[in-house]
């Protein structure tokens, strides 16, 4: 069984939906959720399978100039805590 990894980030709050429709284009590869848009806290929920993919196309996307900065990530299957 694959344990969920919980990925933190800080995205600017006008990129939210956006980042949110490129990680649902993925089709399984994880979910996000919204914690507090006013301060563009966000949570990745992934698996160890494909957590390196999650974190290359967040790294592809910050290239592109979405602002994001990872701010934690471990493995833990609370999914309604962002602490």
């Amino acid at each position: 069984m694959f344990k969920t990894i919980r990925i933190m980030l800080n995205v600017d709050k006008k990129d939210i939906i956006y980042l949110n429709s490129i990680i649902d284009s993925y089709d399984g590869i994880a979910i996000m959720r919204t914690i507090d848009k006013k301060l563009g806290n966000v949570v990745i929920f992934t698996t160890e399978n494909f957590e390196n993919l999650v974190i290359h196309l967040l790294n592809s996307l910050k290239q592109e100039g979405i602002l994001l900065e990872i701010i934690g990530k471990e493995k833990n299957e609370l999914i309604d805590k962002w602490n």
